[in-house]
């Protein structure tokens, strides 16, 4: 970035009402990022998304009417990581009712779903090589229909009012972000993923060049529809024979129908919430298993320095453990019992925490035993997801803080109508053991007809011992994001470093049972030495998250977007 833009993006923060922070602890990427002393404010992986919401709170529009405005957009210039054929949760704090609500549109397995994804319809197994990038990975979308009972529960504008930014831009033209741009000129893309690739090209054939304009005047149609007619709108119009003939062709078309998806009911429930150093954490309840996973890991390891290895080590066991749990325990709880309260019991956690060893690492962490739960066996799959956070602070004091997913970076790499498909499926368990003495082989994230499979989002509301929100917000880069929004929490609210230098530090992840993951080229590689020397196997590997953070100040609110990806400015007023 150079300093010509650093300082007309001053002058604008100014002109808005928000004063520039000191920037000699940001890192530079992130410089235009910040915003603070906002009463109202949005931050996003993408500019284009902020300003739509912005734009909706500057017209009286509620923290969950901005949240929709910005997926709208993200739909358009984000596909890589979410869309409105994909799954999402929206976290939501009433000031008003003093109610933290979870609005579940997760993708879910169709009513002809068979015991796992690689489990033909006649039993026979299928090759699992053949099923990530096949329409038979998609999981029935859910986004639309949850925004749209999130807007009549908490919103306030007209829902079309809502649609407007994105139609013009998919319309006029929207900026080529440079994340897209990089992904979709990679060695191999132009045929890996010719589908998504349309909208996207020339004339010509050619990739449009990063800050060019492109169009998605599919997408514009499909908003128009939704804008005027719900979440039927989404099918309306020869819209469902579009979706339809996409997911019924190929090798493995996929066992969704129209009934499927005509029937989607989003699922309305409180959030999970944890106590942890003297706040409380609000997180979505299972199947986003992120935020279970997290607070477990809060409170098994209370605070500590992340720059110390002696802390990060008793932080990574920490998330070998709760990983362990998740394994046995966690799934969609409409079809198992989930023992939310025993796996976030403090005295439960004391105990898991008291295995921890202050030299070396545990081999092979097995899950604990937590009263009352159902006998399940491990499953050996691990959940991995594209995703894009969003936050949101209104002049009331609502807050949002949603992830929306489609699974795979571009899911399952299948188009129609502008938008691309999810490939949620692939985060049920694999088919299961049949010859365990015993056990039957069941797991809990087992596929079933209408369930949802676990999904490492991690949306999060952070409330203060009086019960406001003092942070907001939520991570995006699949199974790294427990770990890395409770090593964030801790950086913010424990060790109170800025937001700046949070998001700027290098992350350590260890939710692969085989090795820990330090990003390479960043601050955590300092500590690879002597994580070795506790046991850890390191493998250094480029870590993509996309965390959206809000925190509270006493002079408002402030906000920054992950300087890895594009960044959407945390753009605010007073």
């Amino acid at each position: 970035m150079n300093k010509r833009l650093v300082v007309t993006l001053a002058v604008v923060l100014a002109v808005a009402g928000c004063a520039m922070p000191a920037t000699d602890e940001a890192p530079k990427a992130a410089v235009d990022f910040i915003s603070s002393g906002a009463s109202r404010i949005v931050v996003s992986a993408n500019p284009q998304a902020s300003a739509a919401g912005l734009e909706i709170l500057r017209d009286g529009g509620t923290a969950v009417d901005a949240a929709i405005a910005m997926q709208a957009v993200l739909g358009l210039v984000e596909p890589q990581g979410s869309g409105l054929l994909g799954g999402s949760v929206m976290l939501v704090w009433n000031p008003r009712t003093l109610e933290t609500t979870s609005y579940d549109g997760m993708a879910t397995a169709p009513t002809a779903a068979t015991k796992a994804l690689a489990v033909g319809r006649d039993g026979k197994l299928l090759d699992p090589r053949e099923l990530p990038f096949s329409p038979r990975a998609i999981g029935v979308p859910g986004v639309v229909p949850a925004l749209y009972v999130a807007h009549q529960a908490q919103g306030r504008l007209p829902w079309e009012k809502l649609f407007e930014r994105a139609i013009a831009l998919a319309d006029a033209g929207a900026v080529m972000p440079k994340q897209l741009h990089d992904m979709l000129s990679q060695p191999g893309a132009d045929v890996a993923l010719a589908a998504v690739r349309k909208p996207y090209l020339t004339a010509d054939g050619k990739l449009i060049e990063t800050a060019q304009s492109f169009r998605n005047p599919a997408y514009a149609a499909v908003l128009r529809r939704i804008a005027k007619l719900g979440p039927a709108g989404l099918y309306a119009e020869g819209g469902m024979a579009s979706v339809l003939k996409a997911l019924h062709e190929g090798q493995h078309p996929s066992l969704i129908t129209e009934a499927d998806l005509r029937n989607v009911t989003p699922r309305v429930t409180n959030a999970e919430c944890a106590a942890w150093q003297g706040l409380k954490v609000c997180t979505a309840p299972a199947p986003a298993m992120g935020g279970i996973v997290m607070l477990q890991i809060l409170g098994m390891v209370g605070s500590g320095d992340p720059a110390d290895a002696g802390f990060v080590h008793r932080f990574l066991e920490a998330s070998r453990l709760a990983e362990a749990d998740r394994r046995r325990y966690l799934a969609d709880p409409n079809f198992a019992d989930v023992p939310v309260e025993g796996l976030l019991d403090p005295g439960y956690l004391s105990g898991r925490a008291g295995l921890i060893q202050r030299d070396s690492t545990i081999d092979h962490p097995r899950p604990g035993e937590v009263e009352d739960a159902t006998e399940e066996e491990e499953d050996p799959h691990g959940p991995t997801t594209s995703t894009s956070a969003i936050a949101v602070v209104d002049g009331d004091g609502r807050a949002v803080s949603m992830t929306s997913t489609l699974n795979f970076h571009f899911g399952a790499r299948i188009a129609a109508e502008g938008m691309v498909f999810n490939n949620a499926l692939l985060n049920f368990a694999p088919p299961p053991p049949t010859t365990l003495p015993g056990k039957g082989g069941h797991y809990a994230n087992e596929m079933a007809p209408g369930k949802r499979p676990l999904s490492p989002i991690a949306p999060v509301i952070v409330f203060s011992p009086a019960g406001t929100p003092v942070l907001v917000g939520g991570g995006a880069g699949g199974p790294m994001i427990p770990d890395a929004m409770a090593m964030t929490l801790i950086d913010v609210l424990a060790e109170h470093r800025t937001l700046a230098q949070a998001l700027a530090a290098g992350h350590v992840d260890a939710a692969d049972p085989d090795h820990i993951e330090i990003e390479s080229g960043s601050s955590a590689e300092a500590l690879a030495a002597a994580l070795e020397a506790y046991g850890h196997h390191i493998e250094r590997t480029t870590i993509d998250t996309g965390t959206a953070l809000l925190l509270h100040q006493q002079d408002g609110w402030t906000g920054l977007s992950d300087p890895r990806r594009d960044g959407g400015p945390a753009e605010g007023m007073k």
